[in-house]
């Protein structure tokens, strides 16, 4: 079992900065859990509290069923990599892949194996007499991920492994880091910033905001439903449009903006009965705008600026008074010109909305 189990876990910083508030979270075992929000959100905290590496003022951690709040990062049974990779400059790469081993008195023969294999298992083995310095950023990431690998521990951390690599190699790490947790089936639990890494890389993601989760769930229903407007803004590229309007029940339910633009919500789930009045953030997802069909209701946008993305185009637009970014297709807009008209219709049913005041989801 590699479960992970933290509970009210608080984290002061010099007597009056609160770091980490009262904060739950239960990890599956076998399972990819991202750490994601800004800097200074405190996920990277959250993760060396986990590892160890910094005392808590209150709660508690459990490791595998196992009380380790008070316990040594050495008798956790997790593995880390850090951000800078933290290699022995003057260790080969399989010297720095053996060292903890030799450290736990492993036989010559075991390390050997153990070292080899992990090799294997990250396509390294020809670099293995090599030191750190002749080595490219991806080629240290693999050794740094190989050194944690080879203690065989059924929980790994990752402090934003990716970070300081360029965009085609962070690519192509997320890539091998997806195939390498489907082969061990260890628990993984990731830190970053990038929205890309956690969408693609996680099974859940907990997405975090000034030391408390705002919301922890599958990467598919953060797209889809977010809790609230910060998880709305922070989870897509670019992100969620956001329209302020207020709710209208005449002739069915819709949310109207002050410039008159009018959405019918009426098949909205809202999970309370929405209030005549009611201010409200109509949230819309770029790609959620199309071009209309005959019939259907159309949105008075005008074109300001086109950003060509190859199979896409991005259309930065204004509607009424409100910016907004719409996802089409380079056909979508073959002869379309700044400054002019550009009717669109939207996908209501993909529409989130937002109480205006306290930003969550209705």
């Amino acid at each position: 079992m590699s479960t992970v189990s933290v509970r009210h876990l608080d984290k002061i910083y010099r007597g009056n900065t609160h770091i980490l508030k009262d904060l739950n979270l239960d990890i599956g075992s076998g399972e990819f859990l991202v750490l994601l929000g800004p800097s200074g959100c405190g996920k990277s905290t959250l993760l060396n509290c986990i590892a160890g590496l910094m005392d808590v003022e209150g709660g508690r951690i459990e490791i595998a069923g196992r009380d380790v709040t008070n316990a040594d990062p050495s008798e956790r049974g997790i593995a880390m990599v850090f951000q800078s990779y933290a290699l022995y400059p003057t260790k080969t790469v399989y010297g720095n892949m053996a060292f903890c081993l030799r450290m736990k008195k492993k036989s010559p023969a075991e390390i050997e194996r153990k070292v080899n294999d992990t090799a294997d298992l990250l396509q390294i083995r020809e670099l293995l007499h090599r030191k750190p310095g002749t080595l490219s950023g991806g080629q240290r990431q693999r050794a740094a991920i190989g050194r944690a690998l080879v203690r065989d521990a059924d929980i790994c951390l990752f402090d934003e492994p990716l970070s300081n690599l360029d965009a085609k190699l962070r690519t192509e790490m997320r890539i091998e880091l997806k195939k390498l947790h489907k082969k061990l089936r260890s628990t993984f639990v990731y830190v970053t910033h990038d929205q890309v890494e956690a969408m693609t890389l996680a099974t859940r993601v907990a997405v975090m905001e000034g030391g408390t989760f705002s919301q922890i769930s599958t990467p598919e229903d953060l797209y889809d439903r977010p809790a609230n407007t910060f998880v709305a803004r922070f989870i897509g590229s670019p992100p969620m449009n956001f329209v302020h309007g207020e709710v209208m029940l005449e002739g069915g339910v819709h949310v109207q903006t002050p410039d008159g633009v009018s959405f019918a919500v009426g098949a909205y789930p809202f999970t309370t009965p929405p209030r005549r009045g009611q201010e409200v953030i109509v949230g819309i997802r770029p790609e959620h705008f199309h071009l209309p069909i005959p019939g259907e209701v159309t949105y008075p946008t005008t074109l300001t600026l086109v950003e060509p993305l190859g199979a896409t185009v991005m259309c930065y637009c204004t509607l009424g008074h409100t910016d907004i970014v719409a996802s089409l297709s380079p056909s979508d807009i073959t002869g379309a010109r700044s400054d002019a008209p550009l009717p669109l219709g939207i996908d209501l049913s993909k529409v989130s909305l937002f109480d205006r005041t306290s930003g969550l989801r209705l």
